[in-house]
């Protein structure tokens, strides 16, 4: 018998995993609905308000105004995450995994849930992380029922640069407070520069070198000055939802794990947010690797090459290291497919050691799918060469690629 914690992306994947291979699961879940994070507040919502926005973007464009009301993105939030929760309702059902609804606890060995303790062989620790105190977090922008046009989002990381988006976009003030002198901290200087400069042409009003203290309705920065917003949207301060499970062993607040998702008890498991990986594709692979590791087929997880997008337009997509190693930039304006669309905003960059590719960011039109085959070829350790013979579709984005290892290559002169 293994137990499941959560039924988010990990939690899932652990549990269809395991079931799969012919073991009895049971997933418990605290809320009504399934999905977690990502299906309720996140991932599933957010790019469900995004959708509209972003054509509203590229229409723009060409001349064509389009604007949307907040209502209407909220009601697309709704719809989606209903759909995708019953998916996973219909997911977990017939894969047989048996789900119950309540507030689990780790007690001895086993695991109590609703006063009853659900035996177990094996557990998976699942169970996320917990918004941010002190204001309204992006969990809560699908559900906002209240008027509003003011906002200051605390943080100019990757949720108060993804939301800031959103936010503008649907016709709000925007305000974003970052200590640091450029958005994006502890990202690529080229991507920081582009992406602040994008912010400001936009219209989002951005107060840099500064932190802010929530006081009401209020931000107080470090100049003293205070900041008025109808709402205030904290976008970093995420932490692990332990409750219930406060005794397994931590790292920083973490769930602390190895390479084989086993915590420090033994047939106890842990995957997703809670061990500090902040996507759902991440979760989903940590999911499944505790779930096989569940069932006895040895398996560790690889996370060293993951692709990452931020969801604004140009879209925002990073992979590996771009401090390490030679660099070329590709500008979109010199793409065939970007010129003709109007999208030449942005660009690539391609770092490169030792003929490999290291590292690559960009801010470009179909950044994800960018990086994501940049991402493969890392992963598949395929040599500049190579890459330079692969016949990319023309005219497309993903020419992106190719030109930029043609001019690696002619850089180094091969």
């Amino acid at each position: 018998m293994i137990t499941v914690i959560g039924s988010g992306p990990a939690g899932i994947y652990a549990a269809i995993t395991a079931s799969s291979l012919g073991e009895k699961v049971t997933l418990i879940e605290q809320n009504e609905r399934l999905g977690g994070t990502c299906v309720l507040y996140g991932c599933i919502p957010s790019k469900a308000m995004l959708h509209p926005l972003t054509l509203a973007y590229e229409l723009s464009r060409i001349g064509i105004e389009v604007k949307i009301e907040y209502e209407t993105l909220r009601k697309l939030a709704a719809d989606a995450i209903s759909r995708l929760s019953k998916g996973v309702e219909y997911m977990l059902e017939s894969h047989g995994v048996n789900v119950i609804r309540g507030k689990a606890k780790l007690k001895g060995k086993d695991v109590e849930v609703n006063g009853q303790s659900v035996k177990s062989d094996k557990i998976v620790v699942a169970t996320g992380t917990l918004k941010p105190t002190g204001g309204i977090a992006s969990d809560d922008l699908p559900y906002l029922e209240k008027d509003f046009n003011r906002i200051v989002v605390l943080g100019g990381g990757v949720g108060g640069v993804e939301y800031g988006w959103l936010l503008r976009m649907s016709g709000k003030e925007v305000y974003i407070v970052e200590k640091e002198s450029l958005l994006l901290p502890k990202h690529d200087k080229d991507l920081r520069e582009a992406v602040t400069n994008q912010f400001r042409r936009i219209g989002v009003k951005l107060i840099l070198n500064s932190e802010g203290k929530v006081e009401g309705n209020k931000v107080i920065l470090s100049d003293g000055k205070a900041l008025e917003g109808d709402l205030i949207l904290i976008s970093f301060g995420r932490r692990a939802n332990l409750e219930g499970f406060e005794e397994l062993p931590q790292d920083e607040g973490w769930l602390k794990v190895n390479e084989y998702m086993e915590t420090l008890y033994k047939g106890i498991y842990g995957a997703g947010d809670v061990t500090r990986s902040f996507t759902a594709h991440e979760a989903i692979h940590k999911g499944l690797i505790a779930g096989l590791n569940a069932v006895g087929i040895r398996k560790a997880y690889n996370g060293q090459v993951v692709p990452k997008v931020i969801y604004t337009m140009p879209q925002i997509a990073y992979v590996g290291n771009t401090e390490d190693g030679e660099c070329v930039k590709v500008n979109m304006v010199s793409i065939a497919r970007a010129i003709a669309e109007k999208e030449t905003e942005g660009f690539v960059k391609i770092c490169f050691k030792e003929g490999k590719i290291v590292g690559a960011v960009a801010f470009s039109e179909r950044a994800e799918e960018i990086i994501t085959l940049i991402a493969l070829a890392m992963r598949l350790n395929a040599s500049l060469e190579q890459l330079l013979d692969f016949q990319f579709p023309h005219p497309s984005y993903l020419e992106a690629i190719w030109e930029g290892v043609y001019e690696a290559l002619r850089q180094r002169g091969k």
